[in-house]
């Protein structure tokens, strides 16, 4: 087991020059964006850990990992460096303690934590340089970077608003982001891409809110409306959900233009920014190559093996994510409930 809180150096591995991952759940966010990425970077799927043993060994060989175990022996596992938590929401907190403190690097699926108490516990119980990050991985893909470029460039003026959504379909009724007990919600889901958006953009914390939230004959939020405003005149307007056709665009509104974003948050081949200045059209950019969970991983690489300075890590902006969630629900409740 590695040292507590610390990670070992790529000399103390070997000189390894790719990452060996355990990871714990069997969601489909695993399968479907995290392993493909993986495989892409060179790194090794050594194993999964689950409740059931026997459901992560036939997972394990429908999605090509080596090998099947409980969530301890994998976080504890020798071979292994990094951890990915792709478990329910109300888990995230105390298996990202758990891998640390194993001495792994660790990728949480967000929200990496219920609220802003469990984070501050969260982050009190390891090393401010512990390699720990909250999985939003759109920061580390190209397009962000030219979006916070043009943004700082003033193409589009002083920044003023941000319009974005972030909308899916949920088809079962035991799907658990329907399950209130285990942290299920449109706002945790996807409502905090917008969120985690717009204090990117802006290098700010939001300061109040207020909007609705949809429930339909579900025990939690199906979907969520809230006008977010943060310092200097700048607000945020998001809509998420999980009842409408997929959706993630984006307006991010100057005094002078807007850029235009239909996937900020994974983009894929189609994905474009487009530049809108006065009304006019004046240039489209195509997503760069590869996935965000791609370039996330890539990242976590170079960070691992060669030494690269971390960005983006929880230990950072954790804390702040999960104050601006606290915020926003309490605004939106609150408005709700009159």
């Amino acid at each position: 087991m590695g040292r507590p809180d610390e990670v070992r150096t790529a000399s103390e591995r070997g000189g390894l020059s790719s990452v060996r991952w355990g990871l714990l759940g069997t969601a489909n966010i695993a399968a479907k964006a995290f392993l493909p990425a993986l495989r892409e970077t060179g790194g090794r799927a050594v194993a999964v850990g689950s409740r059931s043993v026997d459901r992560a060994t036939a997972w394990a060989a429908d999605n090509q990992v080596e090998r099947a175990d409980s969530y301890r022996a994998v976080i504890s596992d020798e071979e292994i460096d990094a951890v990915y938590i792709a478990l329910p929401n109300d888990q995230h907190a105390h298996w990202a303690a758990a891998a640390i403190s194993a001495g792994k690097a660790a990728l949480c699926e967000k929200p990496l934590a219920m609220d802003a108490v469990q984070a501050a516990d969260l982050l009190a119980g390891i090393a401010p340089d512990a390699l720990l990050w909250e999985s939003f991985v759109f920061p580390f893909h190209p397009q962000t970077d030219l979006i916070r470029e043009l943004v700082s460039e003033g193409r589009i003026g002083s920044l003023r608003e941000i319009i974005s959504e972030f909308h899916f379909s949920v088809g079962r009724p035991d799907n658990i982001r329907l399950q209130p007990e285990r942290g299920g919600g449109a706002l945790y889901d996807v409502g905090c891409y917008p969120i985690r958006l717009a204090r990117l953009l802006s290098g700010a914390e939001p300061v109040g809110a207020t909007g609705s939230m949809g429930f339909g004959d579900q025990p939690v939020d199906l979907d969520v409306a809230a006008v977010v405003d943060f310092p200097d005149d700048l607000r945020l307007m998001l809509s998420a959900g999980m009842r409408r056709s997929p959706s993630t665009f984006t307006r991010i509104i100057g005094t002078q233009g807007e850029l235009r974003v239909s996937n900020p948050f994974h983009p894929v081949e189609t994905s474009t920014v487009e530049l809108w200045v006065r009304g006019d059209w004046v240039q489209t950019w195509p997503a760069a190559d590869g996935t965000a969970f791609r370039h996330a991983l890539e990242h976590i690489r170079a960070v691992l093996t060669s030494g690269e300075v971390p960005r983006y890590r929880a230990t950072e902006d954790g804390l702040p994510q999960a104050r601006a969630m606290d915020l926003v629900r309490a605004g939106v409740e609150r408005t709700h409930s009159v």
